[in-house]
């Protein structure tokens, strides 16, 4: 019968069953190595990687001279970090954390808290700061959600990845790259197809019949929201259109009602947010000005933030599988700490989208 798992992990899941029905007994001393190439007639380099595996789970200690000893229960298990710098920031962060505390805590997973650090820090140093409390903690993997609109973003966020990996920490990566589509690092990465995303609201418009199309961001986008335009673009095309006719109108953050005169002198019937938190303020700017939304203008959002079904116009949005998210990268990173050599997993999951008043029905 053949094995589809290398040797190390038969052995390593053959002692593990063996503490935890306590043949081997919390304090006692395993056999020595050489006892268990005989019994597992496996050679040595096998039997350490196994070892090796169940001391970086903390379920046995390995002392030079002394021996093999079984650790106590409490103490058998694996720590993970979340290096999120903008996680009170971003709604979606919060589920897709749920999620992962939930799986690695049935993965045998331990979440290591970082000290309270000041919402006020700056990106990059409350970045630097989390990594190096997971150094000093000595976890086994970290979670990272790679810094945006910060200087030399690039070259920081490799460098965040660089000093985690030199201290055998593996990494996950959460929601994007550090990289510009389509070029990837050579990382684990779990969030959803953004590209997929945007071509499915653009879709829905153009299926309600809008014509003129925008889509509405703010300057120098993040790489997920250049995703979403891709998609949006590639729908038209699929709907004998030309990309071109998407419009592309830049977002002004201090002044909406600046975006929304320039859609509506446009006599756009269709706008495309990047995310709900341009849509929300747009939304109102555009009803301000006398837009009749949705029957003359539709507007739609990504992220199906909490205050989405609120507005006074409630916003058809793009709904992340946020706790799904969190347990497959929780997976992810279990499977990457035991198949550190493996390839890369490229985990994307597909959203729903959730039609409210902001875009109900046919233009018309």
């Amino acid at each position: 019968m053949k094995h589809s798992k290398p040797r190390y992990l038969q052995i390593y899941d053959e002692i593990t069953v063996l503490i935890r029905n306590q043949t081997y007994k919390v304090g006692e001393l395993l056999p020595t190595e050489n006892e268990l190439c005989q019994t597992y007639e496996a050679s040595r380099p096998t039997i350490a990687k196994a070892l090796g595996l169940l001391a970086k789970e903390k379920m046995i200690r390995r002392r030079a001279g002394f021996g093999t000893q079984v650790l106590a229960p409490g103490k058998s298990a694996l720590t993970i970090g979340l290096l999120i710098p903008r996680l009170h920031e971003t709604e979606i962060f919060e589920p897709i954390c749920a999620g992962i505390t939930e799986n690695a805590n049935e993965a045998g997973m331990r979440m290591i808290r970082p000290a309270d650090l000041s919402l006020e820090s700056k990106p990059k140093a409350l970045a630097e700061s989390l990594a190096d409390q997971f150094i000093s903690a000595k976890v086994n993997g970290v979670f990272f959600t790679p810094i945006e609109y910060v200087s030399a973003q690039q070259d920081f966020n490799l460098n965040i990845i660089k000093r985690l990996r030199g201290q055998g920490i593996e990494v996950v990566l959460l929601d994007r790259d550090v990289y510009p589509w389509p070029r990837q690092t050579p990382y684990d990465l779990v969030g959803i197809d953004n590209i997929e995303a945007g071509y499915t609201m653009s879709g829905h418009l153009i299926g309600n019949g809008c014509r003129n199309i925008a889509f509405v961001a703010a300057p120098n986008p993040a790489m997920t929201v250049q995703l979403r335009r891709i998609g949006a673009h590639e729908a038209l095309v699929h709907n004998g259109r030309m990309a071109r006719e998407l419009l592309d109108i830049s977002f002004s953050t201090k002044h909406p009602e600046k975006t929304a005169r320039e859609i509506l002198k446009q006599n756009v019937d269709g706008v495309i947010c990047a995310n709900d938190a341009t849509a929300a303020p747009l939304l109102r700017a555009m009803l301000d000005l006398g837009a009749d939304i949705p029957r003359a203008l539709q507007v739609c959002g990504f992220d199906d933030v909490k205050y989405a079904s609120l507005l006074s116009v409630p916003l058809t949005s793009y709904k992340q599988p946020c706790k799904d998210i969190g347990k497959a990268a929780a997976r992810v990173m279990l499977n990457r700490i035991k198949f550190p050599d493996s390839p890369a997993l490229r985990i994307t999951l597909k959203g729903q989208l959730i039609i409210r008043s902001s875009s109900a029905g046919p233009i018309g």
